[in-house]
């Protein structure tokens, strides 16, 4: 049992600045590349620098992701370790990348080498928002005192709480990237059709139905905020957007007055998870009942 650790997560997860830097959150950067140009997303990025580029996302290619390997994250933790420090590493979901896969590589040959701290990686079955949701109850769990193997037994029951949706402009870049089939993506560019996705149970995206018109759209998601929210949990409701802060903020302003009460993270999305949203995305996510 150890009450010594630190918290990392995915440079993928939308956690609130101010919360990350005063709880001294760790990111494992991840890089993506476009039109020759290497970003390196640290999970502490500013505005300007992501509104850059989303802007080159609009004007050129579509940028390309790169998994981090088993060997990157012993190279990244072993030296904690070697110190006596435990790590507990909430992991990007499963179902949209195998960076899960290389950190329980990783955690085999680091526990194997170290008696005395351990290397824990959990599948947030999440993103975006939703690992910024869980980032929060990891650093309350540690604040009331928690192990970290009793953190990471509350967190494998408390992820699947998380509920995550989001409006995207269209759906090319999810298609482009993989994440869904040529008929699926057609559906966004006629008629001004904004598709609705959300990360579903096991982790993986679907495309769940269609609105006309973003401002629909962006009623639909506080319509379902509203329906699914659990107002009891002391938690945070995250509003992500890709460049796009008039609509994400008229989201905010819905959410109040559903639930005044509610504490709204506000954080422009993730490069690593922007490019396979593409520009213009509206992501909101919350404890769900």
């Amino acid at each position: 049992m150890n009450n010594d650790y630190i918290i990392y997560t995915d440079a993928s997860a939308d956690v609130d600045l101010s919360v990350s830097q005063s709880e001294d959150i760790g990111f494992v950067e991840m890089p993506c590349e476009s039109d020759g140009k290497i970003f390196v997303c640290t999970g502490t990025d500013d505005d300007a620098k992501i509104k850059r580029f989303y802007a080159d996302i609009r004007t050129g290619d579509l940028p390309k992701t790169t998994q981090i390997t088993p060997f990157q994250y012993e190279e990244i933790f072993e030296p904690l370790l070697a110190q006596g420090k435990s790590v507990l590493y909430l992991s990007l979901s499963s179902g949209l990348s195998s960076t899960f896969e290389s950190a329980k590589l990783a955690a085999e040959t680091l526990n194997a080498k170290y008696e005395n701290a351990k290397f824990y990686p959990i599948d947030s079955i999440a993103a975006t928002g939703g690992l910024g949701i869980i980032v929060e109850r990891m650093i309350q769990n540690r604040n009331k005192g928690l192990t970290v193997e009793e953190n990471r037994d509350d967190l494998e029951q408390f992820k699947h709480r998380h509920y995550t949706t989001c409006y995207v402009d269209d759906l090319k870049h999810l298609h482009r990237g993989g994440r869904i089939g040529a008929a699926t993506a057609a559906i966004g560019s006629v008629l001004k059709i904004k598709p609705i996705i959300r990360i579903m149970d096991d982790g993986t995206i679907a495309n769940i139905d269609k609105c006309r018109g973003e401002r629909k759209a962006i009623a639909y998601l506080a319509e379902m905020y509203a329906k699914m929210c659990d107002t009891s949990v002391d938690a945070p409701v995250y509003v992500s957007d890709a460049d796009n802060a008039e609509l994400a903020e008229m989201l905010a302003e819905e959410v109040k007055k559903i639930n005044p009460n509610a504490v709204i993270r506000r954080r422009m999305l993730s490069p690593i998870i922007g490019t396979h949203l593409g520009p213009e995305s509206v992501l909101i996510a919350f404890v769900r009942k």
